[in-house]
């Protein structure tokens, strides 16, 4: 399932980033965002950067259509870069994709 309004308040995603600093992000983002010239300190920039403009879309897991994912689509460091992003209530990495964003 999809929708064309965000899930998760875009603030409350952003003050996670900042108070889990690297653990913010899963380990495949981390790998992905590496591929692509970028550290952890970059991704924290790109997420705190982050506008209400730049969602994509929120859609529903492959696994479980109660749990949403934020998509959002950033210009930085000279990329187009594709965001997947939820809230975690229980805890754990709310940035779960950072890769380049296909054409």
């Amino acid at each position: 399932m999809e929708k064309n309004t965000p899930h998760y308040a875009l603030v409350a995603i952003q003050a996670d980033v900042r108070r889990l600093k690297g653990k913010a992000f899963t380990s495949t983002a981390k790998n992905t965002a590496r591929t692509l010239g970028l550290n952890v300190s970059d991704m924290q920039q790109v997420i705190h950067g982050l506008e209400r403009k730049q969602f994509y879309k929120s859609m529903t897991t492959y696994d479980d259509h109660r749990v949403w994912h934020d998509v959002y689509h950033a210009h930085s460091h000279g990329l187009e870069i594709y965001l997947k992003v939820m809230c975690r209530p229980s805890g754990g990495p709310p940035v779960i994709s950072f890769k380049e964003k296909n054409s």
